[in-house]
């Protein structure tokens, strides 16, 4: 167990201070290769949940704000720079408070720092702000039941008018790369297209 804890730790915390050296890499195969079948699928487990690959601090709503140097500073600790517009509001809360958990568990381990209960605040507030925009009607059109059912696997509907018409082929572009990587069942191109021609439509009303 205290090899497992070990591992996961590492894998939790792979975006801690610098890169590992040839030696710990040595150990740390070592010590993966003695763990039990149950204790590999939960270390994979963890490497699965961590967040998809982050996005640029500069590209943060308000990035030289309290609320995003926050973030940057606390989130960055264990997994990429998430975006705020991850999670809607009504999500970030308990999120929130399971990050929390983690990092006091992980205090002072391999350099890790935890936010004061005033941080905590201004960090949950600035998520809310500026979280997924969901929609509280969307628009009929052909390709409505299929991102309904597809989106709402991770998270609330995003109101349409979110992105442009432009953007929205890149945004679902990247939806689809954070469900494959999350283990979450896809869509095929059909489906995808269908999705993108309907968002483009309702982005312009």
């Amino acid at each position: 167990m205290r090899i497992l804890t070990a591992v996961l730790l590492g894998v939790a915390l792979s975006g801690c201070g610098p890169q590992r050296d040839a030696q710990s890499d040595v150990a740390a195969g070592a010590d993966s290769n003695r763990l039990s079948m149950e204790d590999r699928r939960l270390l994979a487990a963890a490497t699965i949940a961590l967040p998809p690959a982050g996005m640029p601090a500069e590209s943060l709503p308000e990035p030289d704000s309290r609320g995003a140097q926050l973030l940057t500073g606390f989130c960055t600790q264990c997994h990429a720079l998430p975006s705020p517009a991850m999670h809607a509001a009504q999500d970030w809360p308990s999120v929130a408070r399971r990050m929390w958990v983690r990092i006091d568990m992980m205090q002072g381990m391999l350099g890790v720092t935890t936010p004061t209960a005033a941080d905590r605040m201004q960090l949950l507030n600035y998520l809310l702000a500026n979280s997924l925009r969901v929609s509280a009607h969307l628009p009929a059109g052909r390709g409505r039941q299929t991102f309904e059912a597809t989106c709402t696997r991770c998270h609330g509907l995003p109101d349409p008018r979110a992105h442009s018409p432009a953007d929205w082929p890149t945004v679902v572009m990247r939806m689809e790369r954070n469900m494959e990587r999350m283990r979450v069942g896809g869509v095929t191109p059909g489906q995808a297209q269908q999705i993108v021609l309907y968002l483009e439509r309702a982005s312009r009303r």
